[in-house]
């Protein structure tokens, strides 16, 4: 199988170097350039960007919720980023990148108490350690996939800030900072960067950058109805306030040479460090990017290396799923990506061919490294599994340009390995064949492929179709995780594979009413089937041995939904909205619950079932030659869901028992308006104030990981609160000012 694969992979790569003659194009709307935030209404395909991140007052979760078919799970005890596409999140089914590596970062924080009975264990997911203010934007693609890149259900690649900048109107020397504050427990927040750069008499350039950013963040803020979150009977109290407060310092360092026209590097140093929820974590990425780009339409060299150290030192007396370690606990994840890739562009006959093909590889390592000696003797035991994956991904992707229409053709070959110590299973176990305690590892190959037809019809619909197969690896956390003091598995576990087919048009142009407005419009329809889609389910085992564990399993999952982005700018006036409506029927896991009775498999899965519907709608005006602009934010959300944290097992045959996750609706959402104003006295300078929830109203919010906490029960009997709730009203006021 492997090798007929890797036969059909050389084919194609053959077939696109058949062609032999130059062409050159160059794509122009209405004569003027197109702006980043425009570029994705004459992109084919569920993409979609976001450009304006470092003048935003928003949370980035804000802005991410923002895209459609995107959304964010928001943990308050991991102070990181995780992106939702499509009802699915986590590596492998949502590749969220750092300038264009793969974060693979997986945070546990720490029991809110130590003992049984008595407050929420610890929570985990995987996120991105990224500080908001040195990002650019985001870009989102849903569906497809190209080069090595590809996740189950699509990516997210944020971008932080270069030289450029930095550094404006050909100086050689810059400076861009900001600050913001506000009322109930918002900020501060600063950053600030100088940047120089200096050109030679060839047209390179040199430059170097270096920014330096800090922030507070709270927890214990008034909600709608007046009152704290966490000083109220029964409300959330999943940590004391000291232990969600956070002050993170995050570092960036670029040196940017292109010694010529055709050779450009750029070295990247990022640090970011923080103490939260009992552990201070810390993440150190180096990361080298070169493209050589002669004057030749065969070469067009792209590399990408990079390697990435995050550490989770713990308090010596804080304690993970009943599991208390006096010496202390440091998790340590190393990441080791490198990208390699060349372009091509040919001609032959009317077809327009551009090629790329190249090799991406990833290693990824999670350790636990402690003097504690209970801890030492775990093996798949608890929240923090050690192991190490692997993958490799030989792509080609290929564009086919004949007059109005273009075809879109990738392929991915896939090879990747999860391996690690397993304990022993238990005789009763079924799911392990390998009952003894040893190394374990298991590898697959597979071929990925990514279809994309358009046509460019007329400026106001362009129709295009995909087709995309993606198959992901297992995590280690996944294969080497029981759930329990158990060390049981199931090591016959199969790896997702997705199936998508969309539909949609785009429309975008300059004066379609006056001469100088700008509209866009993107309409997309996806529909998704999963195969061996993963889930678990607590299970008791009693014959000849007992055993209780956190099964993950395989199933089936469907998806689908509509997508829609529009963009309307005459100057005096903008509008920007987004819409999802989404249908998903997939089994919940048993460890989205937040639960002592979950035992350590407690909060170790993110619920993700995005809102049957949500929209975001920006619009506003700018006035005073556009040197003030006043907006509203309005926010929309259907109906939501959580996991009830209630907890109870059902007995099967055999002697076997199994535990119910039951899905609740949370109340319903209410419409939330923010209200903002922004002022520009001086080139270069920007105040702006905004009033966010400006009718204080009193919600629940969707996809808040303490949604679902054990806190929320009475005695943890049938009856479940809903005392959660999200920020009240909120005065923030910014400055940021470039040089």
């Amino acid at each position: 199988m492997k090798v007929t694969k890797l036969t059909l992979f050389l084919l194609v790569l053959l077939t696109s170097l058949s062609a032999d003659e130059v062409k050159f194009d160059t794509l122009e709307i209405s004569g003027k350039k197109l702006k980043n935030d425009e570029l994705p209404y004459i992109t084919p395909g569920a993409v979609s960007s976001r450009n304006d991140i470092l003048t935003a007052t928003q949370s980035i979760d804000s802005i991410i919720r923002s895209i459609p078919g995107a959304y964010t799970q928001v943990d308050q005890s991991q102070g990181t980023v995780s992106v939702n596409i499509r009802s699915m999140t986590g590596l492998g089914r949502v590749n969220t990148m750092v300038d264009g590596v793969t974060q693979t970062f997986f945070g546990t924080s720490t029991d809110s108490k130590g003992f049984h009975f008595a407050g929420n264990l610890a929570t985990s997911a995987f996120g991105a350690m990224i500080d908001p203010n040195f990002l650019t934007g985001v870009d989102v693609e849903r569906g497809t996939f190209s080069g090595g890149h590809g996740g189950l259900m699509g990516s997210a690649n944020f971008r932080t800030i270069g030289v450029d900048d930095v550094i404006s109107d050909g100086n050689n020397f810059g400076f861009l900072g900001k600050y913001s504050y506000g009322s109930n427990r918002i900020g501060p927040s600063y950053m600030g960067s100088v940047a120089s750069k200096f050109s030679t008499e060839n047209g390179g350039s040199y430059g170097v950058l270096f920014g330096y950013s800090g922030k507070k963040t709270r927890q214990d803020y008034k909600t709608g109805n007046g009152t704290r979150i966490n000083e109220t009977a029964g409300s959330v109290a999943f940590m004391g306030k000291k232990q969600l407060t956070q002050s993170p310092k995050s570092w960036l360092f670029k040196f940017e040479a292109m010694p010529d026209e055709a050779n450009k590097a750029t070295l990247t140093y990022r640090k970011y460090s923080t103490y939260l929820a009992n552990r201070d974590m810390d993440s150190d990425t180096y990361q080298l990017d070169y493209r050589f780009n002669p004057d030749n339409n065969f070469i067009d060299i792209n590399l990408l290396a990079a390697y990435n150290l995050i550490e989770q030192v713990y308090d010596k007396d804080a304690s993970i799923g009943w599991g208390k370690f006096d010496k202390g606990m440091k998790l340590q994840n190393k990441a080791t990506t490198f990208d390699l890739s060349n372009t091509m562009k040919f001609s032959l006959l009317d077809v327009d061919l551009t090629t790329a093909f190249g090799v991406n590889y990833l290693s990824n390592k999670y350790d636990r490294i402690t003097d504690d000696a209970d801890y030492n003797r775990l093996y798949t035991g608890y929240s923090v599994p050690k192991g190490k994956q692997t993958s490799k991904t030989y792509y080609l992707n290929n564009t086919f340009d004949y007059g109005i229409f273009s075809l879109g053709a990738n392929f991915a070959l896939l090879d990747w390995e999860v391996s690690g110590i397993k304990g022993p299973c238990a005789k009763s176990n079924p799911y392990c064949p390998q009952k003894t305690a040893g190394n374990f590892s298991k590898s697959e190959d597979s071929l990925n492929y990514s279809f994309m037809l358009s046509a460019n019809i007329d400026e106001l619909f362009s129709p295009f179709a995909s087709y995309t197969k993606a198959t992901r690896g297992l995590n280690v956390q996944e294969m080497f995780h029981s759930g329990s003091v158990y060390d049981d598995i199931n090591t016959l576990l199969k790896p997702e594979t997705a199936k998508t087919w969309q539909v949609g048009f785009n429309s975008f142009k300059h004066g379609l009413i006056n001469q100088d407005d700008v509209f866009g419009f993107k309409l997309t329809y996806f529909n998704t089937r999963i195969k061996d889609f993963i889930y678990d389910q607590t299970y008791i085992f009693q014959n000849p041995d007992p055993t209780l564990f956190a099964l993950r399993m395989n199933d089936k999952a469907k998806l689908s939904g509509i997508e829609m982005e529009l963009k309307y700018d005459m100057g005096v006036f903008y509008t920007n909205l987004s819409y999802t409506h989404q249908k998903a029927k997939y089994k919940q896991s048993d460890s989205m619950i937040l639960d002592w009775g979950a035992g350590p498999s407690s909060g170790y899965t993110q619920f993700s079932l995005l809102p049957k519907d949500s929209a975001t709608l920006d619009i506003g005006t700018r006035l005073l030659d556009k040197k003030l602009t006043l907006g509203s934010l309005i926010k929309y959300t259907g109906k939501a869901t959580r996991v009830n944290p209630t907890v109870k097992f059902t007995k099967q045959q055999n002697g076997k028992f199994k535990k119910d996750t039951i899905a609740q609706d949370i109340p319903k959402i209410p419409t939330i308006v923010d209200l903002y104003a922004m002022y520009s006295p001086l080139k270069g300078l920007d105040i702006k104030f905004e009033v966010q929830n400006v009718a204080n109203k009193n919600y629940m919010d969707a996809l808040y990981t303490y949604n679902s906490s054990s806190v929320t029960d009475v005695l943890n009997n049938d009856i479940t609160l809903f005392n959660n709730a999200a920020r009240g009203r909120s005065y923030l006021v910014s400055f940021s000012y470039r040089y």
